[in-house]
């Protein structure tokens, strides 16, 4: 049995999520049913998610500690031809609450397709639907309306979000200066066409070791 090292870890970070009323528990990110903008030359589909509200806060032990409200939110992903593997291009705008600049905050990633997701986000329905952190999904291929292209079920399921910052003030200045990863939730909302995202962030950090080239394996 080979024991292999790590050489990154990760540090809890960031919470994205929705804009919570006073008297809800629940909060996550809102947005809207994607639009279908039609077929790419290279044979995928480029779709539009539109991003209603949402707060950005620091986890617990993170710095800077803040708490932000996400405005101007737009996800411009990209459905592959052939596996229904989706590529996330967010971009939104965050204002602190304490009165700081706003900045930029943009989120590439890889989503690997469910039909139950695909029925969440691509409906006008109240579907019920809730996939927790880290879902994992297999199964075979359907076509769902109203795109009328097939979504695939992966086998080994993957969502990872890759979340960057630009601008801001100095005191934001280590959201730039981090390189950091998301895992994602998707849960319906009782109101038809919306629905409810949350991105647990963490930073990545790497491992000290003494591990030299050449060396890499015991």
């Amino acid at each position: 049995m080979v024991n292999l090292t790590s050489f990154n870890y990760l540090v809890p970070a960031l919470f994205l999520n929705r804009t919570k009323p006073a008297a809800e528990t629940l909060s996550l990110l809102t947005a809207r049913i994607q639009d279908n903008l039609g077929n790419l030359s290279t044979g995928g589909t480029q779709l539009l998610g539109k991003v209603k509200s949402g707060t950005l806060r620091s986890e617990p032990g993170f710095a800077p500690s803040f708490t932000a409200q996400v405005l101007y939110g737009t996800d411009y992903l990209t459905s592959d031809p052939t596996d229904g593997i989706s590529r996330p291009e967010l971009s939104c705008t965050v204002v602190p609450d304490d009165g700081s600049t706003p900045f930029l905050m943009r989120a590439t990633g890889i989503q690997f397709p469910d039909p139950r997701l695909a029925e969440v986000v691509a409906t006008n329905t109240s579907t019920g639907i809730a996939l927790p952190y880290g879902s994992v999904y297999s199964g075979m291929s359907e076509c769902l309306p109203p795109f009328n292209f097939p979504v695939f079920v992966a086998v080994a399921d993957q969502k990872v979000w890759v979340p960057t910052f630009y601008g801001g003030d100095a005191d934001y200045a280590n959201l730039q200066n981090s390189i950091f990863v998301g895992s994602e939730t998707v849960s319906d909302s009782a109101v038809p066409g919306q629905f409810y995202v949350g991105l647990k962030i963490s930073k990545v950090f790497s491992t000290n070791t003494s591990v030299t080239i050449g060396h890499e394996f015991p």
